[in-house]
Parts: structure tokens; sequence; C-alpha cells
């Protein structure tokens, strides 16, 4: 039967090609985006602004018509999320997408890549290229449109406000406790037969309790400030409840405002409370 046509050869694999030697990191590139697949940095010599080169790190493959599908398809999806970011980096009204296979079609280095390149209205002259840049990219020139497409890449998601538990839901158990509480008095120190700790009450709108700290922190606890215990948990001490943090936790000033008044009551103090302490049959 007749044979199928197929794609004409690619030329052999180089793996000393440029974009070979700058993934195995012999090479330095302004890199401005990395993934499992896929490799982007800024072309040495741009054609315009923000000209920025995209490769699959797989290797082997001379162009894009070699590439596995499935790994073409990959690669495919990373070329537009750099293109996207190209785009919105520069504030560009369009962005050509350029990708040479073969010699005949200008391809001059044999390992597929994507040229994003973007552009303003007025600036195509026909079809043509712009013309490459005749100096190298110099560091200075790369940082700052480095920092333009990190934002484009990662934006900065907002700050998210904390939640907090309230001191009422405070158990004899509980530990991974995020609290905003207000300080009400000042640090006392106190000598244990482990050592010395310091204690202070603290409470908000729904009770309070005191917390034990280590030295490094009791200069964050000031009487009347607001603070965060992030991860703290409670620990018993003689029956009663301390709440604290290990190293894993933070105690830190809070610049929100407390919600209403710290409720004084003193049913609603956990730390006065004397709990039995019942082992477990």
């Amino acid at each position: 039967g007749a044979m199928a046509a197929d794609t004409p050869a690619a030329p052999a694999y180089d793996g000393e090609n440029i974009f070979a030697k700058i993934l195995d990191k012999k090479v330095p590139c302004y890199k401005i985006y990395e993934s499992r697949t896929t490799l982007a940095f800024l072309d040495a010599y741009p054609m315009v602004e923000g000209h920025t080169l995209v490769v699959p790190k797989l290797k082997g493959h001379p162009d894009l018509l070699s590439m596995p599908p499935a790994k073409a398809a990959d690669f495919l999806s990373e070329v537009q999320k750099v293109a996207r970011a190209v785009q919105k980096a520069f504030d560009a009204e369009g962005v050509n997408i350029w990708q040479n296979n073969g010699a005949a079609a200008g391809q001059t280095v044999f390992h597929p890549h994507f040229h994003i390149v973007p552009r303003k209205a007025g600036t195509l002259d026909g079809f043509r290229y712009p013309t490459s840049a005749k100096e190298m990219l110099s560091t200075e020139a790369a940082r700052p449109l480095m920092a333009k497409l990190e934002e484009a890449l990662r934006p900065k998601a907002p700050l998210r406000k904390a939640k907090f538990n309230k001191v009422s839901s405070i158990k004899t158990s509980s530990k991974g406790m995020n609290l905003k509480l207000k300080v009400l008095a000042d640090v006392e120190v106190v000598e244990a037969k482990f050592g010395t700790f310091y204690e202070v009450l603290c409470g908000d709108d729904t009770g309070t309790v005191v917390i034990s700290l280590r030295e490094e922190l009791k200069n964050v606890v000031k009487k009347d400030a607001v603070i965060a215990m992030r991860n703290a948990a409670v620990k018993m001490v003689a029956g009663h409840v301390r709440m604290a943090v290990d190293k894993w936790g933070k105690v830190e000033a809070c610049n929100e405002e407390m919600e209403g008044e710290v409720d004084m009551a003193t049913e609603k103090n956990l730390s006065a409370t004397e709990y039995e302490l019942v082992a477990s049959a």
C-alpha cells in the first residue's frame, strides 16, 4: 500500500546548542519563568523591549514538529501563559508568537523555541520581524523588564484578613489557635522548676485568659496593646489554662482594632477556673 506522507526528518539534535547550554546552566540567562516543563527568559538581542524566549526543558528534539504530541501540548499551555504575561507586563496591544521549524523557515537554533514579541498599534512593518538589537541586553536593562514580567506572572494576592478564634472557644485541649487579644496588665515574671517564664492577662469581647511567654516574646506584649497569637495551644499549669506558643507559633503586635470591649467578668476568665485533670482509664 501507499506509505503515509511523513514530516521530513529534522536534523540530529545537538546537545551543545545555546538553549541546551542555558538549560544545563552552562550559560546564564535572564530567567523570567520556570515550570516543570518550560523555561522562559529575555532574548539577549531583543527585537523590542520585552522580547522573550520560551523553550521546553525536554532535550533531544530539534524543533516543535519532532516533539512527542503530549509533551508539545504541555509545553504550549506554558507558552500561552508566558505570552499573556508579556502582553500584560508591557501594556502591549498585541503580541507576536513566532516559531520557526527548520532552516528553510529561518530556524537557527535547533531546540524548539517560541519568540514572544509585544507589539504596539502602528508598528507592524508588513509581516517582517523587527530588527534585533545590535548590542547584547545588559543586566541593568534586563532587571526592570524581569520585574514587570514577575509581577504579570505572579500577581501579589490581596492580603486576606486573618480569621481569629474567640477566647470563649478555648478548651483544655485547644491547639493551632489564632487569637487577637488586648493586653490587660503588665507582664509578670514567674519562676518555675523548669525555668523563668512570663505571664499576662489578655482578653477579647468574649472573655479573658492568661498567656504564657518565653523571654524573647515578652517585649512585644505591652499593657493596652493589641496582639495576635498564631498557632497557640493550651498549656495546663497546676490545673489552670494558659495560652502559649511553641517555636512554630508567633506572638506579634497587631494593627487591627479590637471588636467591642473586653469582657472582664470573673466567670469569663478561663484561667481563673481550676480544672481537675482526670487521667483517662
